[in-house]
């Protein structure tokens, strides 16, 4: 079966999010500080929200599927034109790997913390996405048949390198849902090259020790040294975003097989992973200055952000694009359809970033025991899920477009994210866990988030409920998507 996705502008198959998401790190308790610079703050920071917001990005890839599958999409149009954009779920997931991934070389940058060795960065990124993609690919496509692929001798080479998405003949089969992974694994090769180009020449802050007796309104000296890097990574920032929209418009004009495919490829969602870079270079920021907006900590904050992301979704769910899968819209829509996914991405991490990690219902639903328990395995229901609604219509003699949506859709759930456990309690934890650990000490503040006073944190609680140990040592990075 074959489902498609929106790409940056050409309809090509379905997608899930990127895959492999950095597990969202929790900060432990510690007093407060006042808000001005101290000692660089960790990289081995912890953000309790971000299991929730995997879990939902993974979710509403689940609920495209199920919903164009189920038929429920094209035979309902005021609801579809809606559930047609749970597609959105990608953007969530790029900006979530862009956060994560980016923020280490970011406070490195900013608060002169240790930079992420390459060659370990790399090597913790094939460790999180390339073993348990294999074991999905071999078992869904060589024992369930549950996909299609080409029976040529280069086609296992194609799908199990992550290259699918530079052969258009190739990128609708095997796992669909796969092309993001080939995007972010481009991502994860040109990350560490980017940030070394943006690293200073010299030190960024703490060139003078820093005057405890001095007014705490006072900037004190070494902060500008911070500033400084801070506009040149604004800069390169906004570099980034302005090569992603100089790309797809030239590609959006030329009408091939090989441009259809082109929208896929890193460049043409450099803005999405330019926005959760974004939100790392403030947070890194703020760890580095022991600034504290005002803004970013107001209880409202979450309220306004989540409601903004709505208001981008129903502005994109109206922009009277197809519910089709493969219908190509206009360049101006494939254009404000990237920027509003993109906003609504944005605003949804928001308050899993700055702000007090254990007040405000925004935060606690992010780490609502159900919810965060999706996210830990959020992996394993992006590559699963699309096999179990094949079988599912092949076991029951159901064809496409003629079945309940609610009924496939907890089917599909259910057992994606059954086999997600399994997946990661024998596949992917193991293999984590015996790679090696990233450098420094024990986890501190991050800049943007404060500590709970709850005593162990409830994602840490729902760690050791998974199988994951607190007091152990720190595990491996696992950044970018479910």
């Amino acid at each position: 079966m074959t489902l498609a996705r929106q790409s940056a502008g050409r309809p090509v198959p379905a997608a899930s999010g990127a895959p492999g998401a950095p597990h969202a790190p929790h900060a432990p308790d510690a007093p407060d500080a006042p808000d001005v610079p101290d000692a660089p703050r960790s990289r081995n920071d912890r953000f309790p929200g971000f299991d929730g917001l995997r879990a939902i990005a993974a979710l509403t890839v689940v609920g495209v599927h199920t919903a164009f599958a189920s038929g429920f999409t094209s035979k309902h149009a005021a609801l579809g034109r809606y559930s047609s954009r749970l597609e959105i779920g990608v953007q969530v997931f790029f900006v979530i790997s862009g956060f994560l991934l980016y923020r280490p070389f970011a406070l490195s940058h900013l608060a002169g913390s240790p930079s992420p060795v390459t060659r370990q960065f790399w090597t913790r990124r094939l460790r999180r996405i390339v073993p348990a993609y294999w074991v999905a690919f071999i078992v869904v496509t060589y024992l369930l048949h549950a996909d299609d692929v080409h029976h040529s001798w280069d086609a296992p080479l194609i799908y199990l390198g992550f290259a699918q998405i530079y052969f258009p003949s190739y990128i609708i089969g095997g796992i669909k849902q796969a092309w993001s992974l080939g995007t972010e694994m481009s991502f994860y090769v040109v990350l560490p090259l980017y940030a070394a180009l943006l690293r200073p020449a010299g030190p960024t802050a703490r060139t003078a020790p820093l005057d405890r007796t001095a007014p705490l309104d006072r900037t004190p000296p070494t902060v500008r040294a911070p500033d400084r890097q801070l506009r040149r990574e604004l800069v390169g920032l906004g570099l980034l975003t302005a090569i992603s929209f100089a790309y797809r418009i030239p590609v959006l004009s030329v009408h091939s097989a090989l441009t259809s495919a082109m929208p896929s490829w890193l460049p043409g969602y450099l803005d999405q992973f330019a926005l959760g870079m974004l939100l790392a270079v403030v947070s890194a920021y703020l760890a580095a200055t022991g600034r504290r907006p005002r803004l970013l900590w107001h209880a409202a904050t979450p309220w306004l952000c989540w409601a903004g992301a709505a208001v981008a979704f129903v502005a994109v769910s109206n922009l009277g694009l197809s519910v089709k899968p493969l219908a190509a819209p206009s360049m101006g829509q494939s254009l404000l359809r990237q920027t509003l996914y993109g906003a609504f991405a944005f605003l949804l991490v928001v308050p899993a970033v700055f702000g007090p990690t254990d007040r405000g219902w925004i935060r606690r639903f992010l780490q609502w025991r159900p919810l965060a328990l999706v996210g830990i395995v959020s992996y394993g229901v992006y590559l699963w899920h699309e096999a179990w609604m094949a079988l599912f219509l092949r076991w029951f003699g159901h064809h496409l477009f003629d079945y309940p949506w609610g009924a496939m859709l907890a089917f599909v759930t259910v057992l994606a994210v059954a086999t997600a456990t399994i997946s990661y309690r024998l596949v992917e934890r193991p293999i984590l866990r015996s790679g090696p650990t990233r450098p420094g000490g024990a986890p501190a503040h991050p800049g943007g988030l404060e500590p709970t006073r709850r005593g162990p944190g409830r994602v840490d609680r729902l760690r050791l409920i998974a199988g994951r140990s607190v007091t152990k040592r720190p595990r491996p990075l696992i950044g970018a998507g479910p």
